[in-house]
């Protein structure tokens, strides 16, 4: 890891969008700053902080004239602190914390046989999508409305599915292709975590991460794409 410029892979495409994420939620820490919780300015700065140590520590062109060591494990806990920070400012904004994570979990099972990238951020998928379905399920005990539990039996059938092509359990005949997490990702992101994100927002107090499974989903089918 301490090449002068850094090939695009994986890791570094998600932790590029980490560094996307930590930037607009400084800008969100910042703009929610009133009286009494001025210690979001704090978290705003450390976020520009993980987010400038990153990006040059990738070392994607020659920036400045030195080397910033970048190590899988300080990723992974800045992503850490990042969740935490997301838990504590009550912003319920986890995107940068959790892409940080993933990069670091990449990084360092990539050289694995089998670990690949796509099917990390699948797994993460799915197990996000059974959270999202379970959230339906409960929906329907609140008397609302019982096209969550068409929207939440399906889903749970695709999440089912796609586990089983992860880890290739069974023979189902369904390829484990590009065009799979996109449909999956697509119904997910356009119906599914919809409904979940509604029912998280309605209950006392909102539930975090409901809405996230169609957009993981989605990062996975790129990465599929790119073949990472």
């Amino acid at each position: 890891m301490g090449e002068e410029k850094r090939e695009f892979s994986a890791m570094v495409l998600l932790a590029m969008l980490a560094v996307l994420f930590w930037f607009f939620d400084a800008v969100g820490y910042f703009s929610a700053v009133v009286p009494g919780t001025e210690l979001l300015i704090l978290y705003g700065i450390l976020e520009l902080v993980f987010a400038l140590y990153v990006f040059l520590a990738l070392a994607l062109w020659d920036l400045i004239p030195f080397k910033i060591p970048f190590y899988w494990w300080l990723l992974l806990v800045l992503g850490v602190v990042t969740l935490i920070f997301g838990y504590l400012g009550s912003t319920a904004s986890y995107w940068a914390g959790t892409l940080a994570i993933m990069a670091a979990l990449v990084d360092f099972f990539g050289g694995k046989k089998g670990w690949k990238a796509n099917k990390m951020m699948a797994l993460l998928g799915a197990a996000i999508g059974i959270y999202e379905c379970i959230l339906l399920f409960y929906a329907i005990s609140l008397a609302m409305s019982v096209d969550l539990l068409l929207a939440g039996l399906f889903g749970l059938i695709l999440c089912i599915i796609l586990i089983i092509l992860i880890f290739d359990f069974v023979d189902i005949k369904i390829p484990y292709e590009w065009w799979v997490l996109l449909i999956i990702g697509f119904m997910f992101f356009q119906w599914i975590s919809v409904y979940a994100w509604f029912v998280a927002v309605t209950l006392i107090p909102p539930l975090p991460i409901a809405g996230w499974g169609g957009q993981v989903l989605l990062i996975a089918f790129i990465l599929r794409l790119l073949d990472f």
